[in-house]
């Protein structure tokens, strides 16, 4: 089937049709058999973290809500800890006394250097100074843990605040407002959303096709999103008798919801070369699928006359009209071809077919003008 439609200025704004039309060129692509399944939605166990106390208190507030993005840093939890306001006290208490001990080593060295002190109180004022140092050390590595700046400690304080691990959403509130919580007990879980994976089920036959070049396409409502193989995993499903496939999905959005099931695509080997185009170019004209295809005529009168089925009064009459738009750059026609196609298979957002050539250059967006043009050309003709 060749059907043919002029998309001259004076029919359509060539301007406004450049911006809405795209042109791909028609590409080889490795394919193998394309086998359709369910897939779950999950991450890995690494990239679920749980925030906790490290004190024992009381929880008194929560900066965030379920659902929440944060970023690394971010304030998360307020909790009031009796043993952290132990802690502080204690610094501040460490800093006064090692001043007083730096004082008193200093002292007695200046008295050593005067033979009225023996060496035995100078290694005593040097021990305790180093004492009190090294206690003041472990608190302040301790407090730093906690998030606690000891230089800016003025005075003894109980608020504990817990921050972000690392970017993520907010999951789970673990720990109601106003309970009391242990130290290393979970309050709160943050998802790391860099990564999601897909566990596809498969049956034990096709899982033994696996291998490291196997893509599957994920199709989570009008998206499709390319994935990779990762890994067999070990276990059947109970429920299903199923293999579990493991794959990971590429440029993910941060909003797929854990635990959905979604369908998959996935092509097993022996893989061969097939021509494939964007599914966005397949469209149905005249009962058969199609894809369109550009040619150029440069001002050739007999061939538009012939393309178009005009009769000689037809011809003159549209002369006269084109010598009214003498402004109009008419010296090249812009004509697209519905080719009809066979479809093989579905690859994402990709679709193998037969009827066009590797590399053959095809309309890959705004198929919808292309398509309404040559329906209205059609009607025209019926009525000539």
């Amino acid at each position: 089937m060749t059907k043919y439609i002029l998309l001259l200025s004076l029919l359509f704004p060539l301007k406004g049709l450049a911006s809405e039309i795209k042109m791909d060129h028609a590409e080889l692509k490795p394919l193998g058999k394309v086998i359709q399944t369910n897939a779950q939605i999950t991450q890995l166990s690494g990239q679920k973290q749980e925030i906790v106390s490290r004190l024992p208190g009381h929880l008194e507030a929560y900066f965030v809500t379920p659902g929440q993005q944060v970023k690394k840093g971010d304030k998360t939890i307020l909790i009031e800890s009796i043993e952290l306001s132990k802690m502080t006290a204690e610094h501040l208490a460490l800093l006064e006394q090692s001043k007083a001990a730096e004082a008193q080593k200093n002292s007695t060295m200046n008295l050593y250097k005067k033979g009225l002190t023996s060496q035995n109180d100078l290694n005593s004022a040097i021990i305790a100074l180093e004492e009190i140092r090294s206690r003041q050390n472990a608190l302040t590595s301790q407090l730093k843990s906690l998030g606690i700046r000891p230089e800016k400690l003025k005075q003894a304080t109980d608020q504990l605040i817990l921050y972000a691990h690392a970017d993520g959403v907010v999951g789970e509130i673990l720990a109601p407002l106003h309970s009391n919580v242990d130290s290393q007990k979970p309050v709160m879980t943050l998802v790391n959303q860099s990564a999601y994976y897909a566990v596809a089920y498969l049956s034990v036959d096709d899982a033994m096709q696996i291998s490291t070049e196997t893509k599957g396409w994920l199709k989570v409502s009008t998206k499709t999103y390319p994935s990779h193989f990762v890994q067999l995993l070990p276990n059947i499903d109970e429920e299903t008798q199923r293999a579990k496939v493991l794959f990971q999905i590429e440029q993910s959005p941060s909003n797929l919801l854990l635990g959905s099931f979604a369908e998959m695509d996935i092509s097993l080997a022996p893989y061969y070369n097939t021509v494939m185009v964007k599914k966005s170019a397949l469209t149905l004209f005249q009962g058969e699928w199609v894809i369109f295809v550009e040619t150029k005529h440069e001002g050739d009168k007999h061939g538009d006359k012939e393309a178009n089925g005009h009769d000689d009064d037809t011809h003159e009459k549209e002369d006269h009209n084109e010598g009214e738009h003498e402004d109009h750059d008419a010296g090249e026609e812009v004509s697209y071809v519905a080719k009809s196609v066979n479809i093989i298979a579905f690859a994402g957002e990709y679709v193998a077919i037969e009827g066009i050539s590797a590399n053959e250059e095809y309309v890959s967006a705004g198929v919808y003008f292309v398509k309404s043009m040559m329906l209205k050309s059609s009607l025209g003709e019926h009525g000539h």
